[in-house]
């Protein structure tokens, strides 16, 4: 019989925090800049995916990675501090502190957005390791995996993208694909996750139910 989960590892952007519309308005800017069409918020749903330097090559191959982060993160910065949580974050955090349940952020985000929103809010201490900047989840997860010797029924990834069930497979962990950030349902469904949640407040009640099934 599997073991109850112990571990949940979280993305940040569509996952704890709603910051898919500003993400969006940044990237068209960065367009914009370039004279390239903008996309509309369906389009860039439909188009944007992970790992970021290769979405970066698909709309505009011509312009050098660096350049382009450092216009994209400029323009995301203004919209920062208007970012807020996603509905029931702060709850499940909680849930999860208080079940024991280890955290850990796991996230493509640049340190300094994440800092700054995180602390804003207040939840930067739930997390008993924060992991940004990762390039590649699919690496950095396998590798965490293994540092950390974590049993793959024991952990989760929650993730709002196609990336973050790729990432839980490569790392042979469970992945839980949320209904609330940048990915579709069909795309996420494709994907095919281990668990399809609308919410966290969905995802909470998977954990609870899970817990008292495995008498945890």
């Amino acid at each position: 019989m599997s073991r109850a989960i112990g571990t949940i590892l979280l993305d940040w952007s569509g996952t704890l925090v709603d910051d898919l519309r500003f993400a969006h308005r940044a990237a068209n800017q960065v367009l914009a800049l370039y004279r390239k069409p903008t996309m509309t918020l369906e389009e860039f749903r439909e188009r944007f995916f992970l790992p970021l330097r290769d979405f970066y090559r698909t709309i505009l191959p011509e312009v050098p990675l660096e350049t382009l982060d450092r216009f994209y993160h400029a323009a995301f910065r203004f919209f920062r501090p208007r970012i807020p949580l996603l509905p029931h974050a702060v709850d499940f955090l909680e849930f999860c502190r208080a079940k024991g349940l280890r955290m850990i952020l796991l996230s493509t985000i640049q340190k300094d957005h994440f800092l700054d929103q995180a602390r804003r809010h207040g939840i930067l201490g739930y997390f008993s390791q924060i992991h940004t900047e990762v390039t590649d989840k699919r690496v950095a997860l396998s590798r965490l995996r293994e540092e950390m010797g974590l049993a793959p029924q024991e952990a989760i990834f929650l993730g709002d993208m196609v990336h973050d069930i790729e990432a839980a497979h490569a790392a042979g962990i469970l992945s839980g694909a949320l209904l609330t950030g940048y990915d579709t349902r069909a795309k996420l469904e494709a994907a095919r996750p281990s668990f399809l949640f609308a919410d966290l407040a969905e995802a909470r009640s998977f954990l609870e139910e899970r817990r008292e099934t495995k008498g945890g």
